[in-house]
């Protein structure tokens, strides 16, 4: 799937927002879907925009790595479920637009079938078994229209920040990532000290 989406222009500073003029007020996200199934919704008398035999969308994502365990608070155990969906919310949000734009696969395009399910198929876990998450977007297109709202402003506020960083033109404003095995840890040697940006030692 692929789109075009627009950076947020709440921008409240006025010069802040002349600054970043210069780069494109849109940017291009892509991906790649396993699959996407059609699927037949339990009945429920709440839903009210389902097709008449209650069929719709469900993107499936399948994982190599482990399930996520979910043996903490609430809140951390929603946090981890967050992170975990996110990278399908954008999927739902290409697939929303491709759609809407008319340029999505013909079968997407079936009059009243909506996109609403979310699945992580995870092939192992803990208990060395392959299970599975899902998630609901929403019954309505309200519901589901404003939790993909939600993401295209992350993506919009990432799009932001690469602009700022662009426009610094300072390698000591880059933050780099924790992952060991990205390639910011291997180049940054050749760097002289002090020219990029170095996490502090505790």
């Amino acid at each position: 799937v692929t789109g075009y989406a627009s950076h947020d222009n709440s921008l409240k500073d006025k010069e802040e927002d002349d600054a970043l003029s210069d780069l494109s007020p849109t940017f291009l996200v892509r991906g790649i879907v396993d699959r996407i199934d059609m699927i037949r919704m339990p009945n429920d008398d709440d839903d009210d925009d389902t097709t008449e035999n209650n069929i719709v969308l469900r993107i499936v994502d399948y994982k190599t790595g482990k399930a996520p365990n979910f043996k903490y608070s609430p809140s951390m155990n929603e946090k981890i479920a967050h992170d975990n969906f996110w990278q399908l919310k954008i999927y739902a949000l290409l697939v929303r637009e491709m759609v809407a734009s008319g340029k999505g696969p013909k079968n997407l395009l079936i009059d009243g079938l909506h996109l609403r399910m979310l699945r992580l198929l995870y092939l192992t876990s803990d208990d060395d078994v392959g299970v599975y998450l899902d998630m609901d977007l929403g019954k309505t297109v309200e519901e589901r229209d404003g939790v993909l709202q939600e993401v295209h402003a992350d993506l919009s506020g990432i799009w932001r920040d690469i602009c700022e960083l662009v426009r610094k033109q300072d390698a000591r404003a880059f933050v780099h990532c924790d992952r060991p095995f990205c390639s910011c840890h291997r180049v940054r040697p050749d760097f002289v000290r002090g020219t990029v940006w170095e996490r502090e030692s505790p």
